[in-house]
């Protein structure tokens, strides 16, 4: 008889902790792709914000670039050096990014002139 009451007990035990775990994903799976595409981006600004507070995020562009904090550039853990980068006339270390925003009018500075690339990076 005991030997029935522990099976019994598994078979409860397993059949809840299934139960809750396909509700769990099932929950998780719910959020649509808009919901789930605004809140990573929300946490990626948030990340970026962070790091130009701890002044490792030192981009040209407003909104700034993702690409750099995303390590798909030349820097590395999550910093952005684009505006040193312009004003060290280092043109060519510049993100992709951050071009396409200043050629798109994206420049932070109210003289834009600080924001020029070279036509070797523009063209």
């Amino acid at each position: 008889m005991s030997r029935k009451i522990i099976f019994l007990t598994l078979f409860l035990f397993t059949l809840v902790t299934s139960f809750f775990v396909a509700s769990l994903t099932e929950a998780e799976s719910t959020e649509n792709f808009e919901d789930r595409r605004s809140r990573i981006l929300d946490e990626l600004s948030l990340a970026i914000d962070d790091a130009v507070l701890d002044e490792k995020y030192s981009c040209c562009i407003d909104p700034p670039c993702t690409m750099c904090y995303m390590g798909s550039w030349i820097w590395d853990d999550g910093i952005c050096r684009c505006d040193e980068m312009i004003a060290n006339g280092e043109d060519d270390k510049v993100c992709p990014q951050c071009v396409r925003g200043l050629e798109e009018g994206q420049c932070k500075y109210a003289n834009e002139t600080i924001c020029e690339l070279g036509p070797e990076v523009i063209s």
